[in-house]
């Protein structure tokens, strides 16, 4: 399932000449295959750095209690809303 990300581009690789020639014989979209895996390990690293991230602001907010975070966003929300 390839999102549609707006016009393709070539990117070339370089294989083994031996992994060429098994690549011909098997029945593969290998350039289906490779935007696959392609943009699941974007999705991946993506995810990896907003975790990552939230730990920071987790760590940042340490002792603030929960109501205070949400006093902070509804004040935010009715701000922008203005």
């Amino acid at each position: 399932m390839v999102s549609s990300l707006g016009k393709l581009v070539n990117v070339s690789i370089k294989v083994p000449e031996e992994t060429k020639k098994l690549m011909k014989k098997v029945n593969v979209n290998w350039s289906e295959y490779l935007r696959e895996v392609i943009e699941s390990k974007i999705k991946m690293e993506v995810a990896k750095d907003a975790a990552k991230k939230l730990d920071e602001i987790r760590q940042r907010i340490k002792g603030v209690s929960i109501e205070e975070i949400i006093r902070w966003i509804r004040e935010d929300r009715e701000r922008n809303l203005e």
